[in-house]
């Protein structure tokens, strides 16, 4: 009896957060899902920077930056659309004068990060990290992601998983409670996201920044071993309570 009780107080809660009618006699149950998949995409982000005294003469500065890592891959025979610039941009500098006691104009200074994005398995990846190694004083990092086609692909099977055992946590509920499902009334879903990484070793690489004039000996991207990535997503069913 206690049972009956505490489940018919569950599930009238439940249904005030699921339906627009508080007093719908239903079973309301999150079911939820995830799957792990080795991401096979990476990116190469070089953070690049110039400065000057006069602000057109940084903005040309600029320019010739970007015009020579284009340049740089492109006599590789790196696929120019690979080399993507994220943004651009010039801000003052200023720097503290201890006899003016105030900030003072140093001058000018334009970021201007670029992404190469490849398949891990691109054959040029080993020279994509040589040729930023030997050409580029500038901040790098590596980064392991899910492609648009692994995202889409997993879809469907997450919603799989999620309505089944959304089905199983009710049966049981409704095993427990001595009552019989009927017919599904409602249905809500929640979009599959990234939620985190798994087995990382030292071998693993993932957004780690490397100073290039450190960086002396050559790299075997295939040595790198991505860290899985957790893709999840939900879903609310609400089942009428037949007597």
């Amino acid at each position: 009896m206690n049972k009956l009780v505490l489940f018919s107080l569950f599930a009238f809660i439940s249904s005030l957060a699921f339906s627009q009618d508080p007093f719908c006699e239903a079973i309301v149950v999150e079911g939820k899902s995830s799957v792990r998949l080795v991401p096979e995409m990476i990116t190469f982000s070089i953070n690049l920077s110039v400065n000057d005294t006069n602000y057109a003469n940084c903005t040309e500065l600029a320019i010739k930056e970007i015009e020579l890592v284009q340049s740089e891959f492109t006599s590789n025979c790196i696929d120019k659309k690979l080399i993507q610039t994220v943004n651009y941009s010039i801000r003052e500098e200023s720097e503290h004068d201890p006899q003016l006691r105030r900030q003072v104009f140093k001058g000018y200074r334009a970021t201007i990060p670029i992404r190469i994005k490849t398949k891990v398995d691109y054959s040029k990846n080993d020279l994509i990290f040589e040729i930023i190694k030997n050409n580029f004083k500038a901040n790098f990092n590596l980064n392991f992601s899910l492609s648009p086609k692994q995202v889409e692909g997993v879809k469907e099977k997450l919603i799989e998983l999620a309505v089944k055992d959304a089905k199983e946590k009710a049966q049981q509920l409704a095993k427990s409670a001595d009552i019989k499902l009927g017919k599904i009334s409602k249905i809500q879903y929640g979009e599959p996201q990234t939620i985190r990484n798994f087995t990382r070793s030292n071998y693993e690489l993932r957004y780690s920044t490397m100073q290039m004039e450190s960086a002396s000996s050559r790299m075997n991207i295939e040595s790198l071993n991505p860290v899985e990535t957790e893709m999840q997503t939900n879903v609310m069913l609400a089942w009428k309570i037949e007597y």
